[in-house]
């Protein structure tokens, strides 16, 4: 299970948070055509799901739709950085699927193989986004994927 690595005050900024079910499908699918046979060469993957939104669906849809084409191994994170989002989301949590507080750090304990952070960096402001882009990539595992 992952959990955050420390107290480290999160990069970023609240946004809208627009979220709802199936929304990111169409990117799941293109993740599972894509990445499948390199995800399922990984020993236990871990798929962060950033800034999830104002409804912690997404997340919970990206790990069943990659635990069922991908492999039943892989766990998923919900990392946002609106703290009552991650208190709300916290019934869903299971042995594959957590919520913690974090923004572009990626307070994960371990460096994702993929980041799927849908519509977060286009609510920013462009000076802002290679610094958070940037901050992102050094802590994926090499050669991992970033989605925006």
């Amino acid at each position: 299970m992952n959990r955050p690595t420390g107290r480290v005050k999160p990069t970023g900024s609240i946004t809208r948070g627009t979220t709802a079910p199936n929304r990111l499908r169409r990117i799941d699918r293109w993740l599972i055509d894509r990445e499948c046979s390199r995800l399922r060469s990984l020993e236990s993957p871990l798929v962060v799901d950033l800034g999830y939104g104002a409804s912690p669906v997404t997340a919970g849809e990206l790990r069943d739709r990659l635990q069922q084409h991908v492999s039943p191994d892989i766990s998923v994170v919900g990392v946002e950085i609106d703290p009552a989002r991650v208190a709300d989301a916290q019934p869903l949590t299971d042995e594959s699927l957590t919520f913690i507080h974090g923004g572009f750090e990626l307070p994960t304990s371990a460096r994702p193989d993929v980041v799927r952070a849908a519509n977060v960096l286009r609510q920013y402001q462009e000076s802002d986004v290679w610094p958070a882009w940037t901050k992102l990539c050094e802590r994926m595992q090499p050669g991992g994927l970033l989605i925006d």
